[in-house]
């Protein structure tokens, strides 16, 4: 009887700790080096930073050990076993992208700011132009999401989230208070919606009529012991409920020494790991934790968590 007591005491320890576990490998978009970054905490020799030839926003994982990045007119796609380029689609008619994504079907989603406006372009498999939806007055992107019910989501005016779809219609808007330049917005099976808020260093759950549920955020006692926080960007909800984001501190490569590059948060807000390295890495902008995923299969984040699809 004891042994038992002993052995279901383990794995509660164990089950406790997997709940909170720390990232261990993952892939970053460093924005002020214009880097990709591959970290495996456990093993630095496996890490590795690969030049790009344009500061990237935006990273997905497509399969096939490939990644998709936004380009400034287009997308490229990375190879990560083999570290290279191996395709680059650029058309002026793409200028000004900001964010890229592959749907499940192959169709690419090119979310640009184009004279002062959203636009959203679709191609298909072979890049040709399926539709397009324009956002008059729509200055600011971000990065852009696509919802389980083919809605979108992006950054609105400085402080809110937009959700459209490809007709050009504007279906709500969320203000997100003490948020500016909103980055990044995910929406949860259960219909809330979570909001990395930019400069208001927060990643906030809202309820689908606009109510706060949860904050996460670095607390007073954070702070005191040094934990500086800035613009929170990229983010990720992994299976566990805890949410890791990029806290972007500045566009020069130095200033990644102001703050940990990336945070982790458990499912009620508390910041449980951090990472910091800025002698190998600058200010990031997107984030992939890679330790519950395959390379091999196209991920996306429509129901929230990143998850194969």
């Amino acid at each position: 009887m004891k042994n038992t007591l002993t052995l279901i005491l383990m794995l509660v320890i164990a089950c406790c700790t997997a709940l909170t576990a720390a990232p261990q490998r993952f892939l970053g978009v460093d924005e002020s080096r214009g880097q990709l970054i591959y970290v495996d905490t456990a093993d630095a020799s496996k890490s590795w930073a690969l030049s790009l030839p344009v500061k990237c926003r935006d990273i997905q994982l497509i399969g096939k050990q490939r990644v998709l990045l936004s380009g400034s007119n287009g997308y490229y796609e990375y190879d990560l076993a083999t570290r290279s380029c191996v395709k680059t689609f650029s058309k002026p008619d793409y200028a000004g992208t900001m964010s890229v994504r592959r749907t499940p079907e192959g169709r690419t989603l090119i979310g640009c700011i184009q004279q002062g406006n959203t636009v959203i372009y679709e191609l298909g498999a072979n890049d040709e132009l399926l539709r397009q939806a324009l956002f008059s007055g729509r200055k600011s992107l971000r990065l852009m999401r696509v919802t389980r019910d083919d809605t979108l989501l992006f950054g609105g005016p400085d402080n809110t989230i937009v959700e459209a779809d490809m007709s050009g219609v504007i279906r709500r808007e969320i203000v997100i208070p003490g948020g500016r330049h909103v980055y990044q917005a995910l929406r949860l099976p259960g219909g809330s919606t979570v909001v990395a808020s930019g400069y208001g260093s927060a990643v906030i759950e809202f309820a689908a009529d606009g109510k706060e549920l949860r904050r996460f955020a670095a607390s007073a006692d954070d702070k005191a012991r040094g934990v500086n926080t800035q613009f929170f960007a990229g983010m990720q909800i992994l299976p566990d409920g805890t949410v890791v984001v990029c806290n972007w501190t500045g566009h020069r490569p130095e200033d990644s020494q102001k703050g940990p590059q990336l945070l982790q948060f458990d499912q009620d807000g508390k910041l449980v790991w951090t990472w910091h390295d800025s002698a190998f890495a600058g200010t990031l902008h997107g984030v992939i934790v890679l330790d519950h995923l395959n390379a091999d299969v196209l991920c996306d984040d429509s129901n929230g968590v990143l998850a194969p699809r």
